[in-house]
């Protein structure tokens, strides 16, 4: 079994229906992962909704840090889970959670810190744009029990050599969204989240692949024997290399669209 792996959509729900339809019918995937930032919130969920959009494999979702995150809460309080999986082939994945597809198990991690924004500190309400560090400790426990051998984050764990680095254009809204709000971005050339730092000191075993988003670009790097690929967020066709996780064989493969 094979899937596609898609970086950050921003709203573009369609353009990512049509781009799952064109890997389905040349890579035979049976199903997407979308590694957050996806557009959740009330007019892209209702537009899709009513514009009869069905994804053609059932596709893996997580949240990023540009979500709106209190209506997200309240929807997932409702059920709302539910008919997105039955209208539009969505599974949201919520912090943290472990599903099987095919033969592999896949872990999943949303959230992440604002760089052009405030920091949306709703923690009572439990799901602020970052990780709460509660949630990275049941992901670490979760994880260890369960082993899955691919992780999937919206962005990366910070100073473990990825060498992710974010645009010069952002180093103000760093500056002034993050570390002035009391949090850590690590190393300028190797930045990302402390809390997924620490995921990776915290677990007992090192999968076999690692996946994110969040910087635009595309970046692979093996880790103490994990696969790290940062996926773009590109939807042109032949544009960018795909990225596929093979279940039965438990790897990453990176291929160009013919």
């Amino acid at each position: 079994m094979r899937i596609l792996i898609m970086g950050d959509v921003h709203g573009r729900h369609r353009e990512l229906a049509e781009r799952l339809r064109q890997v389905q019918t040349d890579y035979q995937i049976a199903a997407g992962i979308q590694v957050g930032d996806y557009g959740f919130c009330r007019a892209t969920i209702a537009q899709a909704t009513e514009q009869h959009l069905r994804y053609p494999v059932p596709l893996h979702v997580i949240d990023g840090n540009h979500e709106d995150h209190p209506w997200l809460r309240q929807a997932l309080r409702h059920g709302e889970t539910v008919r997105w999986q039955e209208a539009l082939n969505l599974v949201y994945q919520p912090r943290p959670s472990v599903a099987r597809l095919g033969a592999s198990k896949v872990g999943f991690l949303g959230g992440a810190l604002h760089v052009d924004r405030p920091q949306r500190h709703n923690v009572l309400a439990g799901l602020p744009n970052y990780i709460l560090r509660r949630q990275r400790e049941q992901a670490v426990a979760l994880f260890n029990r369960e082993r899955p051998e691919l992780l999937v984050t919206h962005s990366c764990p910070a100073g473990i050599g990825i060498g992710m680095r974010g645009s010069p254009s952002l180093a103000l809204g760093v500056a002034e969204h993050i570390h002035a709000a009391g949090f850590d971005a690590g190393p300028a050339d190797d930045c990302g989240e402390q809390e997924l730092r620490q995921l990776w000191e915290g677990l007992h075993y090192r999968p076999r692949g690692w996946v994110f988003g969040h910087f635009h670009t595309q970046r692979d790097i093996l880790i103490d024997q994990t696969h790290f690929i940062c996926v773009h967020d590109d939807l042109t066709p032949a544009t960018q290399a795909l990225v596929l996780w093979d279940t039965e064989e438990q790897e990453l493969l990176t291929c160009q669209m013919a």
